[in-house]
């Protein structure tokens, strides 16, 4: 499963000031999401670890949730109906078994970027202050992510998104819309292994070290 991200391209013309671009994203670090708000679509930046206002042990939060499991846990039930977004990337990485190590690809379209199902959060402090967070959502591999394991990030096509973050969606389309997208993923290639490391950083995490492979 991919617990790394790249996001170094702005989703909107109007980006939070405070935002950086990251080649190599990883849990417990701030990216940008979309989300509805007053049927507005607004681009903010937030923790990368699920952090519900109930939580007491934030090292228990969670930076990614399985689709087949958001209705039956608490801690995605009630975001799941209420608080979806979107997490837009230029791609993400999947590190494939080959015999004692793990190798990353990273993964892409062949033009532009990607959009990943998500769920968002609050956590409410006593003074009044608060911050947002987010997690991914997962789902069995298809296409090209089959070939390098069990998992992948749910990325939706342009008429999914809107469904999954209309306010009117029915919440039980909500499964089944995520566990039946196709992946958008039409390129990937393996990376230097050095990404492996939250603190590689740069547009060279992204550059290939062997053959890509394509869509058929």
């Amino acid at each position: 499963m991919s617990g790394r991200l790249a996001q170094f391209s702005a989703p909107l013309a109007s980006v939070p000031d405070s935002w950086q671009p990251s080649w190599n994203l990883s849990p417990g670090q701030r990216l940008l999401i979309l989300r509805k708000v007053d049927n507005q679509l607004e681009c903010v930046e937030v923790l990368w670890n699920l952090t519900p206002g109930w939580l007491r042990d934030l090292s228990r939060a969670p930076f990614s949730a399985q689709a087949e499991f958001l209705h039956d846990k608490p801690m995605f039930r009630e975001p799941l109906v209420q608080r979806r977004c979107l997490i837009p990337v230029d791609g993400f990485y999947i590190w494939k078994q080959q015999g004692q190590r793990k190798q990353p690809w990273y993964l892409r379209r062949e033009q532009g970027g990607l959009a990943l199902a998500g769920l968002w959060e609050r956590y409410a402090l006593d003074d009044g202050s608060y911050w947002d967070s987010c997690t991914l959502i997962t789902a069995p591999a298809k296409g090209l992510p089959a070939r390098l394991g069990e998992r992948m990030p749910v990325t939706l096509n342009r008429a999914e998104q809107a469904i999954w973050l209309a306010a009117a969606t029915a919440p039980r389309a909500l499964q089944p819309l995520l566990l039946n997208a196709d992946s958008e993923v039409q390129l990937m290639y393996p990376v230097n292994p050095a990404v492996s490391s939250p603190a590689t950083q740069g547009p060279q995490c992204c550059n290939p070290t062997g053959l890509a492979v394509r869509l058929d």
